[in-house]
């Protein structure tokens, strides 16, 4: 499954093992914490709300990530068309963020709960690379 997820990802355009590695976690975080906040809510709104939050912040972090390992390996034109993307993916967010709110009426507090799935991801990831870090150190 794992080589399948890195294939997908490396012929979206993530050709750095750490942006693989970020966007993986994500994307098992975000799914793993969003299917237990659905079934504890018993498919209530608030369930639902915090997995859109974690699927609207996954799409963004996705996208950043992306972008970071672009303009890091200097790729070409990697920041221009930049202020266009800025756009579309604001465009994006926005119209997700309506339907959530405005036409699915779910409420405010769960979809920001579900945004803290990229904290999650980023103190998980930190904390794995400090462990390697640590034990290359020792080795």
């Amino acid at each position: 499954m794992r080589e399948r997820l890195d294939s997908l990802l490396e012929r979206a355009g993530f050709h750095h093992a750490e942006g693989r590695e970020l966007v993986r976690m994500q994307i098992a975080i975000a799914t793993g914490l969003s299917l237990a906040a659905v079934s504890i809510s018993e498919l209530s709104d608030w369930g639902w709300a915090f997995m859109g939050g974690a699927a609207l912040i996954t799409v963004n972090f996705w996208w950043l990530v992306k972008y970071a390992q672009n303009v890091m390996s200097n790729a070409a034109g990697a920041a221009g068309g930049a202020f266009f993307r800025f756009f579309v993916r604001l465009g994006v967010t926005g119209a997700g963020l309506y339907a959530m709110i405005v036409e699915a009426g779910w409420p405010v507090w769960a979809i920001v709960a579900g945004t803290i799935t990229v904290m999650v991801t980023i103190l998980v990831w930190g904390a794995r690379k400090r462990a390697r870090s640590n034990s290359a150190k020792e080795a």
